[in-house]
């Protein structure tokens, strides 16, 4: 029994594991293994990317081995090429698991607003692995881009850090300048010793910092050689940020995520430097592998033994594959049918998707009726030999295997599984399926699906309409608008709307599905024409209505009204459709799970997003299927707290904590926008630098402006859409600890001066994490940032006894007179607090806000007395620098003309209040 619980923890963790993505890269002799460079479908074929990939490879290896102390290089990397590109059959490979969804890296598109600027798509938080790096062709291929990069291998190499380590950048375009705690005006960035000059700078007159306009312009030539999360375009800079080197003072996202750690201090403990012994002494070039997506190549594999005659599955199976094969899998697939029982039967061989006509073949040979035991492995080898009918191998084709039943041997398969090359999507029906059945979709890299029995959810359907192509062709995939479903007691009526924006609009189907008696349908549309039964094409015998709205669909709400004339029975409802316009990406959503462990939260993350833009303020629900059936809805956040990472990325998220039961938890995702609030907008994190310029001899070399580009002109205005996804399954096994997890860390503490008083304002936590209420805080300031972080206990205690938490994603304030702070003699001031549950269970320590302590100039009379009391300041600043400088070499520095500006703000901020 324990040898059984630990093999059930285990497999908990590979499954979260695969769920988290990032499928297939792993370190082998100290060499990352099994990355992807994907190209995107909609790519011209370009023969020198092949070779400017190459030299990029070769490049970003020797620099990472270098960067990380010898540790670690690229040994083996895989581009998979666009199935339409044209191509040498003799140095290409067909692609195995490997596809453009699940992509380390993907050649695409220029982002709308980020132009070429090469960047990672990150979800988590500090030490979390990302979604994927995003390159241009142009980027790739324009040599005049590295004077704004840097080498293309280095910039690599940053993004790298981003996707792998999940280390954040150490410069800020939104905050390029802060005042240190010596007073002293400082770009943003790490270390401090990198040196450069400034161009364009006034300083604003309230804050005394230099404004927009002003730019931080490096010395081409630097003695620093750190770091390369701050600036990847420096040939001296070749080192990451340490603990020695690291500015903890700025004001930079990877000090707000990493409590101020330096980016090697994240990466060296990473996992990856775990399972390295020694450093690598060999050879660190690449070896690159040239592999084709090809068209899919599917199977169907669907389980008809006895059990699926319980409560209406068999028809519910053919239901939803009936919506997979009329719309939802890409035309010129190939797609085979198996059924098994206590032995497997091949339905039909390969067949290829040329029309509709084939699909409905394909439709009526899906079983109707169950009976026998369950034999997954026959059903599996079965699939096997459908999947070598075109070209005598299974590799890169699909399995979509389904099953009810419980089967004790399914792991004498496992090896066949393994090297097959096959990916098998799996689909678990019921509360009996096999245990094990999830670990051939960990395996092959393939989707994971449950679904119980009850119809509220539409488990079952969601699973087949999630499994579209991964090959990146998002104009060809179908895309689900609604899923609804519900017992409609007779005489009564089921009713909702689906709004049909710009962005999709073909291949439209409306789908109805009943148990018993033929319900009456009404579908209007936004311009009032009502569709009815006579409209639809209706099956009577597998219980389905389908209507196809002709061209591309009307744009704006559209009605259903759905009558159940006879006894009470369940109902459901599908809309499906496509992109518009295939130069237009249409607003899709993606689903990701996360659990470090078997003791972690799990975390969902949901992105919504147009083509590379991420869509803000829609509302996002996860609708989560339960063990003992029921259903649990949340609502999912954008706004920076709790399990949100970063306020307004259009990546919604939310700690899911109900898994005190073991057993599969099924997820839908449900999004809905409307007009006026639903948006886009600009993702700020994850960038290499555009550099502006560099210092050579102490002249300024500008490089050109980024190109403006308007998202007006880049994409559709929405409008009004919705979207249901399915967001996959997730099993917790028998013996798995429930937690009381602590309240989730405080990541938006601010700190303001507001005439006499400090105004500190924070997000409310939960009691556990981001769900409750916390039961009390314990706030500490100081003048030295890190005894906050290495000394949190030994700061002075801010008294907040009378401030009785809130609800969590509240707004708590809370002032403190500035004469009762102590900060009379300070010039800079930083806070930082933790909450604390009922059993005195204390979060991590926030982010750590800080004040720059000064008085504005006094009000003069107008005319002479305001410039008088301004040259007394100028004065006053310089004398004082001067003296200063005698003794202290580096102010000195500080006091040539050139920094009179920075000396005037440096007076006007040292004053205490």
């Amino acid at each position: 029994m324990v040898l059984r619980k630990t093999f059930d923890l285990v497999f908990s963790y590979l499954l979260c594991a695969y769920v988290e993505s990032n499928y297939g890269v792993k370190i082998v002799d100290n060499g990352y293994r099994d990355i992807v460079i994907a190209i995107k479908p909609s790519i011209p074929h370009n023969d020198m990317i092949h070779v400017k990939i190459q030299e990029m490879m070769k490049e970003a290896s020797s620099f990472l081995h270098r960067a990380t102390k010898n540790r670690l290089y690229f040994s083996d990397v895989k581009i998979l090429l666009p199935s339409t590109w044209p191509v040498n059959s003799s140095s290409v490979q067909g692609s195995t698991t490997q596809s453009y969804e699940k992509a380390d890296v993907i050649i695409a598109e220029p982002h709308p607003l980020h132009g070429d600027t090469p960047y990672t798509l990150q979800y988590g938080g500090c030490g979390e692995k990302g979604r994927y790096i995003h390159l241009t062709p142009n980027f790739i291929l324009n040599d005049s881009l590295v004077p704004v990069y840097g080498k293309i291998g280095w910039s690599f190499v940053h993004e790298w850090a981003h996707l792998q380590w999940g280390v954040f950048n150490e410069y800020d375009d939104q905050v390029p300048f802060y005042r240190s705690g010596d007073g002293s005006i400082e770009a943003t960035r790490c270390s401090k010793e990198v040196k450069g000059s400034y161009k364009g700078c006034r300083n604003d007159k309230m804050t005394g910092l230099p404004d927009r306009d002003c730019k931080f312009n490096p010395d081409k030539n630097q003695t620093a050689s750190v770091s390369i999360m701050y600036i990847q375009g420096l040939e001296n800079v070749v080192e990451f940020c340490n603990d020695k080197t690291h500015n903890t003072e700025a004001p930079n996202r990877q000090n707000t995520m990493c409590n101020c750690r330096s980016t090697w201090d994240v990466i060296s403990t990473s996992e990856d430097f775990r399972n390295i012994s020694s450093p690598h002494t060999g050879s660190v070039i690449p070896t690159l592998t040239f592999l084709q997506a090809k068209d899919r190549v599917l199977c169907l594999v669907l389980d008809v033994s006895g059990s699926m005659t319980l409560e209406n599955r068999t028809l519910r199976l053919r239901q939803a594959s009936e919506i997979f094969l009329l719309q939802v899998v890409e035309t010129r697939s190939r797609v085979g049918i198996v059924t098994f029982s206590s032995n497997a039967e091949i339905k039909t061989q390969l067949k290829k998707i040329d029309d509709d006509r084939m699909r409905k073949e394909l439709v009526q040979l899906l079983p109707m009726s169950a009976n026998g035991g369950t034999n997954i492995c026959a059903g599996i080898r079965s699939g096997f030999e459908v999947l070598r009918g075109d070209d005598r191998a299974t590799s890169g084709d699909e399995i979509v295997l389904l099953t009810d039943g419980e089967d004790d041997k399914i792991s004498d398969c496992f090896t066949e599984v393994e090297h097959s090359g096959a990916i098998i999507h799996t689909i678990a029906l019921g509360p009996t399926a096999a245990k094990e059945l999830e670990q051939l979709s960990v395996k092959t890299g393939g989707l994971q699906f449950a679904a119980t029995d009850k119809v509220d959810t539409n488990g079952l359907i969601d699973a087949f309409t999630g499994l579209v192509s991964g090959n990146g062709d998002i104009s060809q995939q179908s895309i689900q608008l609604e899923s609804s479903g519900r017992s409609v007691d007779g005489g009564s009526w089921f009713n909702g709307t689906v709004a049909i924006d710009k962005t999709v609009g073909n291949n439209t189907h409306f789908v109805l599905t009943w148990e018993d008696g033929i319900p009456d349908v009404f579908v209007r549309d936004p311009s009032g024409k009502i569709y009815s039964n006579s409209d639809f094409d209706m099956d009577d015998i597998v219980h389905t209505a389908r209507l196809e709205i002709d061209g591309t669909a009307q744009t704006g709400t559209w009605t259903y009204s759905i009558m159940n004339p006879g006894n009470t029975q369940k109902v459901t409802i599908t809309v499906t459709s496509r992109a518009a316009d295939e130069k237009v990406p249409p607003v899709t959503v993606n689903a990701k799970i996360t659990r470090k462990d078997s003791t972690g939260p799990v975390i969902i993350y949901v992105e919504v997003s147009q083509g590379f833009l991420p869509v803000l303020f829609a509302k996002v629900t996860i609708i989560a299927e339960l063990p003992n059936g029921l259903t649990d809805e949340q609502e999912l956040l954008d706004d920076g707290s709790g399990a949100d990472n970063i306020k307004n990325d259009g990546v919604y998220s939310k700690y899911f904590l109900k898994t005190t039961e073991h057993g599969r938890y099924n997820f839908k995702v449900r999004v809905e926008g409307k007009e006026g609030s639903a948006k886009m907008a600009n993702r700020t994190d994850g960038n290499a630098m555009y550099i502006p310029g560099y210092t050579i001899n102490g002249i300024i070399h500008t490089n050109p402006p980024r190109p403006p580009v308007s998202v007006e002109d880049s994409v559709a205005q929405i409008g009004d859409f919705s979207r249901v996804k399915s967001g996959g399954a997730l099993s917790i096994p028998p013996g798995t600890p429930v937690v009381n997890f602590a309240p989730c860390r405080v990541t938006d503490l601010q700190a303001t001066i507001l005439n006499d008083e400090i105004e500190l304002q924070w997000t409310a936590p939960g009691a556990d994490l981001d769900q409750g209420t916390a039961s009390y805080y314990e706030m500490r300031m100081s003048d030295k940032l890190l005894q906050l972080r290495d000394s949190f206990s030994g700061a002075e205690l801010v008294n907040l006894t009378n401030l009785k938490p809130r609800s969590f994603g509240s707004k708590e304030t809370f002032k403190i007179i500035a004469k009762n702070a102590g900060l009379r003699n300070r010039t800079m001031l930083y806070f930082a607090l933790r909450a604390y549950d009922e059993k005195d269970q204390s979060s991590e320590m926030s982010n750590i806000a800080r004040i720059s302590v000064f008085v504005p100039l006094p009000k003069e009379p107008k005319g002479s007395h305001v410039l008088h009391s301004i040259w007394i300041a100028v004065v006053v600043a310089v004398i004082v620098c001067l003296i200063v400088g005698i003794t202290d070499h580096v102010v000195k520095k500080k006091c040539k003309s050139k920094r009179l500006p920075e000396a005037v703000a440096v007076y006007r901020q040292v004053a205490t209040i």
